[in-house]
């Protein structure tokens, strides 16, 4: 039981990291590996009210899911893990984006939970 040996905040930091890393994967996979196309467009209906061109949202709603897929791995892994919380902020920045264009409030606030938790992750992960 070697884990039992590490410090609180490194546990708890790594719980964290394979938990969001878990619910990052998912996002990815049910997207890439379910109706991938039907995200996408469904993603250019969404905002199709909006001033944004429909190719460049549904270029948006193809490349989400391979992004959380990454982000997925990446914190689950730790393998390039600041460059992975970067991409998730950048992420979770643009999709925050998104959803304040369409007024989706309630959205918006679960997306800064995600926020949050990139941000325990970054600012307390250990330099190595």
């Amino acid at each position: 039981m070697q884990f039992l040996k590490i410090s609180n905040k490194k546990l708890a930091v790594l719980l964290l990291r394979f938990v969001t890393g878990i619910n990052f994967l998912m996002h990815g996979a049910v997207r890439v590996f379910g109706d991938y196309s039907g995200f996408a467009n469904g993603m250019a209906d969404n905002f199709s009210e909006t001033f944004l061109p429909a190719f460049s949202v549904r270029l948006l709603g193809y490349s989400i899911p391979i992004l959380e897929l990454i982000i997925g791995v990446i914190l689950i892994t730790g393998f390039q893990l600041k460059i992975g919380l970067v991409i998730g902020f950048l992420l979770m920045a643009t999709l925050i984006f998104g959803m304040s264009l369409l007024q989706e409030w309630g959205v918006v606030g679960s997306q800064m939970i995600y926020v949050l938790a990139l941000f325990f992750i970054l600012y307390f992960q250990d330099e190595e």
